[in-house]
Order: structure tokens, then C-alpha cells, then sequence
């Protein structure tokens, strides 16, 4: 289904919703739900495509054959779907997809000792309701962005899957997902 059946059905949702006031408390805050799923889709499509530029720059700099650049894509596509809504379809089929969310905190908290550890050293991580699933994160070595900004690319390996996300700091900030 492509974004703009996506968003002109949450439209018609929300629209039959509004004059019932009532039924949406009824529910739960259901016009709410509805919004944050449409805004979680339309996060990780932006992922996917912010994926394909982020490994395009990449490629670049690290100089890739197209072989190695095309690997790297797939990567970064599903790297940044995560980083920026948990995925969705495009993640689908993958090992990504079927982690827990203890599984996914997990992922999350080793994500960000790898990205603190000043070598590139492997973080281990699992998800404690699926024993199958086990992953490795590991930050690339550091390196100055254009911006002035302090930038490591994560490489995360769930299985046979594998994501690639670039985080970005200012000097003494926080770690985030550079798009």
C-alpha cells in the first residue's frame, strides 16, 4: 500500500471519528493511536529514504565499489527505518522484525555503550523472549562530518541481518541518528 492510500484512509478515519467524541474515549483515545501510527509509518518510509541518501554519502567517503555500496544500502535502509520508528514494512521479514520490545531495549541500551566505547569493540545484546535472537552492535571508528560534528556509523548484526546507522554529536553532546 503505497503512502498516499496510507494517509488519505487515516484521513477518512479520523474524519468519521471526529463528530463522535464520545466514541473515541470510549475506545481508548483511538483518534490518538491512529495518529501515532500514521506518524510511526510515515517515520520509517522517511527512514528508508533517508537511508538511501545517508548511505550515498557514505559510499562516497568511504570510497565503496557499487557491489559494496549496493550491500550497504539495504543496510542503512533498514537502520534508519528503526532508528526512526521501529521499522515498519520495512523491516518485514527480517530478524529485526520479530524482536520483542525487551529485545528491542536491549539492542537499544548495547547500541549506546558501543557508541560510548572508544574503540570499536563488539556489544553483545539478546532478546530475552525470543532465546534465537541474538545480535552484535559495534561502532565504527570516530570521524569529523562537514558540520564540525564528531560522527560514528553503528553496525548492528541480528542473525543474518544487518543495519547500518550513522549517529552524530557535537563535542561533550549527546549521540543521535544523523539524517
Amino acid at each position: 500500500m503505497n503512502a498516499r492510500r496510507v494517509s488519505t484512509l487515516l484521513v477518512w478515519v479520523l474524519a468519521l471519528q471526529l463528530p463522535y467524541p464520545a466514541n473515541a474515549a470510549q475506545f481508548g483515545g483511538l483518534k490518538k493511536r491512529i495518529i501515532q501510527v500514521g506518524a510511526c509509518g510515515g517515520g520509517a518510509f522517511a527512514g528508508v529514504k533517508i537511508g538511501d541518501k545517508v548511505a550515498e554519502m557514505e559510499a562516497k567517503r568511504l570510497k565503496l565499489s557499487p557491489e559494496e555500496a549496493k550491500k550497504h544500502l539495504r543496510a542503512y535502509q533498514i537502520g534508519m527505518a528503526l532508528a526512526l520508528c521501529g521499522g515498519g514494512a520495512a523491516i518485514a521479514g527480517t530478524s529485526y522484525d520479530k524482536m520483542s520490545k525487551r529485545g528491542k531495549d536491549a539492542r537499544e541500551k548495547e547500541i549506546n555503550a558501543a557508541l560510548e566505547d572508544a574503540m570499536p569493540t563488539p556489544h553483545m545484546y539478546s532478546d530475552p523472549d525470543n532465546a534465537s535472537l541474538t545480535g552484535t552492535a559495534i561502532a565504527q571508528p570516530a570521524f569529523m562530518a562537514d558540520n564540525n560534528k564528531e560522527c560514528r556509523v553503528v553496525q548492528d548484526q541480528l542473525g543474518a541481518d544487518q543495519s547500518l546507522v550513522k549517529y552524530c554529536r557535537t563535542p561533550g553532546g549527546m549521540w543521535a541518528v544523523e539524517t
